[in-house]
């Protein structure tokens, strides 16, 4: 759970620095789209890339901030999704790992009930016995199959013998 715990958090720092470095992106590539304007008198575009360059440096300086802006803007969009989804694949394993954590607490749990109280077991063989007479009596009195029998004596519960009871009152 510990580990599950740092790998979550790991990507999620990483996730982060992929957004700031989204961001870092948009920036310079704005920057050397703006700088590229207003240094060239009338620039020939490609998109948004200067094909003409001048013998000035701040023509040079323009395409590297857009080449460099684009490429950390590319980088950061495919990181962040990346580490999004790797994210989701941890937190969906440690939710794996705490519900199973928790279905072995609840169980012994139950357990330590059922060993403590001997009541329960005794409750436990008279409630087996009873739904086996129930579906035993639904099969060869009332004609029911074995899967509509157990539905049924489910769904009764302990009052299956009012049945028994209402039968017998109603031949008499």
């Amino acid at each position: 759970m510990d580990y599950l715990h740092e790998k979550v958090e790991e990507s999620r720092h990483n996730e982060t620095l992929a957004y700031l470095m989204f961001t870092a992106g948009a920036i310079f590539f704005v920057g050397g789209i703006v700088e590229t304007m207003i240094t060239a008198e009338n620039p020939d575009w490609f998109f948004f890339f200067p094909y003409k360059l001048t013998s000035h440096v701040s023509s040079l300086l323009g395409l590297s901030l857009e080449l460099g802006g684009f490429t950390l803007l590319t980088l950061g969009t495919i990181l962040g999704i990346h580490y999004a989804f790797e994210k989701a694949l941890y937190m969906d394993q440690m939710k794996g790992v705490y519900v199973q954590e928790k279905n072995i607490e609840v169980k012994r749990l139950l357990i330590s009930q059922k060993t403590t109280n001997p009541d329960v077991k005794q409750y436990e063989t008279k409630n087996v016995t009873e739904f086996d007479d129930c579906i035993k009596y639904l099969i060869d009195e009332r004609g029911f199959d074995r899967s509509d029998a157990k539905y049924y004596c489910k769904a009764l519960g302990s009052r299956w013998q009012e049945l028994v009871n209402e039968e017998e009152s109603s031949c008499l």
